[in-house]
């Protein structure tokens, strides 16, 4: 009886160590959508809030994260850049390492000035990024960003519907993640966390 148990017991080991060692072995898994193979990242040239000119093509040996929304948004937008502050906290050092981008899709209401205010409202270190309707319809082409209209009777005049997506261009500046609405941030985070670890 004494014998049973200890084969028991040691099966019991065993299979915990086989566990361990598939778990440990299998390739990592991104969170996201993955876009196979990923795309050349579109480059573009947006004027920042700082007066200066953002390229995407400078960003290259970063990660960026990319969001198209608008200063006036309800309801995504302030709850995605909410995200993408936490999700620079929890970076901790590894923070520089990777971009936050808010693109407009509603150039007719978001000056530089205007955005400067609205980003550094979450985090000052978001790039806060407009310019006029014809530079930023090749960009939005691009990235396949949705935008729409929708005129509402109140004080705001109209509402921009909108793709409600992150776009994760690499390090190597490939379009190779994106994030719907919703992701948790932890998620975001484990693939983050991977992709600086393998860059």
């Amino acid at each position: 009886m004494r014998r049973l148990g200890l084969w028991l017991g040691l099966g019991v080991v065993l299979g915990l160590v086989a566990v361990v060692a598939v778990t440990l072995t299998r390739p990592y898994t991104l969170r996201g959508s993955r876009i196979d193979p990923p795309l050349p990242a579109a480059d573009f040239e947006l004027a920042g809030v700082d007066g200066q000119p953002f390229r995407m093509s400078d960003q290259r040996g970063k990660i960026t994260l990319i969001f198209f929304g608008y200063t006036t948004c309800p309801d995504i937008c302030p709850a995605t850049l909410s995200e993408m502050k936490q999700i620079r906290k929890r970076l901790g050092e590894d923070a520089d390492r990777v971009s936050f981008v808010f693109i407009t899709v509603d150039p007719q209401r978001d000056t530089p000035e205007r955005m400067r205010d609205y980003v550094a409202s979450f985090d000052p270190a978001i790039h806060g990024l407009t310019g006029s309707e014809a530079q930023l319809e090749p960009v939005w082409k691009a990235y396949g960003v949705y935008r729409g209209i929708q005129e509402v009777d109140s004080a705001v005049g109209y509402l921009v519907d909108h793709t409600a997506r992150v776009y994760l261009v690499d390090a190597q500046g490939n379009l190779s993640v994106t994030y719907s609405f919703g992701t948790p941030v932890d998620d975001m985070l484990l693939d983050l966390r991977y992709l600086l670890k393998n860059s």
